[in-house]
């Protein structure tokens, strides 16, 4: 069985890192990409995702915040992009 799940997070580079890891799971099937948590509340809904990479740091709404906002969440990892 395949894990889908769904990448949260606005920094292009670490969105490469992140389906570079995802790539190297046979396991894991990622299945969309979105750059902010508006983007992502649709496509949650309607791909039957089972595992989150959430971003903590999203512009507008905190990838926490946004984790609140679900009534029923699927498994989340929290990443975060430090800016140097």
């Amino acid at each position: 069985m395949s894990i889908r799940c769904m990448i949260i997070e606005d920094e292009p580079l670490a969105q490469n890192v992140l389906k570079k890891y995802i790539g190297e799971v046979s396991s894991l099937d990622l299945v969309v990409v979105c750059s902010n948590a508006l983007e992502a509340q649709e496509a949650i809904q309607s791909k039957n995702i089972h595992l989150l990479f959430l971003d903590i740091n999203l512009p507008k709404l905190s990838g926490i915040n946004f984790l609140k906002t679900l009534p029923a969440p699927p498994l989340v990892i929290f990443t975060m992009c430090s800016k140097r």
